[in-house]
């Protein structure tokens, strides 16, 4: 989900402000996201596919396979 939320954001153009304004949390914690630091919690998951549709069927893939197929970075 990360590589598709990065994506959507250069896609746009949008700001790390306004997508971390968009998926509801922190920019710092957008940053330190999307540079590998911490990992995509189910909450923010959830968010993202709320505010960008597309994402939908990645995280219901990701549901229907289980924790133990997510990666480290995502599993949180």
């Amino acid at each position: 989900m990360l590589t598709k939320l990065t994506g959507i954001q250069e896609e746009h153009g949008f700001t790390d402000a306004v997508m971390a304004r968009r998926l509801g949390i922190a920019r710092s914690t957008w940053t330190d996201i999307r540079n590998g630091k911490l990992a995509i919690s189910a909450k923010v998951q959830m968010r993202a596919a709320r505010e960008f549709p597309e994402l939908l069927g990645d995280l219901l893939m990701q549901v229907s396979n289980g924790p133990d197929t997510a990666t480290p970075r995502e599993a949180a």
